[in-house]
């Protein structure tokens, strides 16, 4: 087939020749040095001698190594505290701890005269001792002595969770020289309990704090489902199978109204389709009424037109076929 081509077409199918060889510059693939491939154990002398890497402390463990030193810094702190600590030595203090209250969470703003004008309504007031820093800063509490042991019983019992400025307070009695063994609160101890410990022994809400009360009735808002279930009463347990019997059949008759309410609707809404169709059709039955009233006259019978044919035809002497032919 191709040997009837032109030779100009021809000279398109010649084959080019091979591209010459070049020698590689390095040296031959196959004389070219490979990897050997070998085991450990010429690298066991090595691991042998190299030194040991001590393990590192991972964040937690540290996040949990810091805590703890700050802990026990913070208790070696409070015992050193404690050691020099003695209320009776407090030349600040009031004269008489048994006519004293202390009032604490007060606002920043509170002064002297504030409380003057608070509390001289249970009684006469021989001093306010308002509680500052080591800068002279308010810290949010007072000391404030009555001239009458009565008043100051009064002002306990009323003035307690009263507002101040805005702020709820908190009035109690002086414990620090009149209760054997109490500790402020700087030492762990006091009415508060919002930072005694970790999550599980604080109290999440603010509020008095009294040791003697039980720790179920203390932390009535924080305890576990399981303390709760266990400080319930023989009582309590035999009563709560009947509450929940009484609250199962007011759950059922609640739903039984509902059902009936709904049927009620329904039977309503019903009634009122009903109407409305009925007074539709009423509506239809009238106009078809009046419509037929204001229609045109209905034609004359046949009878009465062949009458009304004769009686013209007579008249005028002309037949219909007479005008026609």
């Amino acid at each position: 087939m191709t040997s009837k081509l032109p030779p100009d077409l021809l000279r398109l199918f010649t084959p080019r020749p091979p591209p010459p060889y070049a020698v590689p510059t390095d040296c031959a693939p196959d004389a070219r040095p490979r990897p050997r491939i070998a085991g450990i154990a010429g690298y066991l002398a090595q691991l042998q001698a190299a030194p040991r890497v001590e393990p590192t402390e991972t964040p937690q463990q540290r996040k949990a190594r810091v805590k703890a030193e700050r802990a026990a810094h913070a208790r070696a702190a409070i015992s050193r505290a404690m050691a020099t600590w003695d209320p009776a030595l407090n030349l600040n203090a009031t004269e008489d701890p048994y006519k004293t209250i202390i009032v604490a969470r007060l606002h920043y703003d509170v002064t002297e005269q504030i409380l003057r004008d608070e509390f001289g309504r249970f009684g006469p007031i021989v001093a306010v001792k308002m509680v500052n820093d080591m800068d002279a800063n308010f810290r949010g509490y007072a000391f404030i002595e009555f001239e009458r042991e009565s008043d100051m019983r009064d002002a306990f019992r009323a003035a307690d969770a009263t507002r101040i400025l805005g702020r709820r307070i908190v009035v109690d009695v002086e414990r620090g020289r009149t209760v054997n063994g109490w500790l402020p609160r700087r030492f762990g101890a006091g009415l508060g309990a919002t930072r005694r410990g970790d999550k599980s022994q604080n109290q999440p809400a603010p509020g008095r704090f009294d040791p003697a009360m039980p720790s179920v009735a203390r932390f009535a808002s924080s305890r576990p489902r399981s303390s709760s279930r266990s400080a319930l009463s023989s009582h309590d347990r035999r009563d709560r199978p009947r509450d929940r019997d009484r609250e199962r059949d007011r759950d059922r008759d609640r739903d039984r109204d509902r059902g009936r309410d709904r049927h009620r609707d329904y039977d309503y809404d019903y009634d009122k389709y009903r109407d409305r169709d009925r007074d539709r059709d009423r509506d239809r039955r009238d106009y078809r009424r009046k419509s037929r009233s204001r229609s045109p006259s209905p034609r004359p019978a046949r009878r009465d037109r062949d009458r009304d044919y004769d009686r013209d035809r007579a008249t005028t002497g002309s037949s219909h076929y007479s005008r026609r032919y």
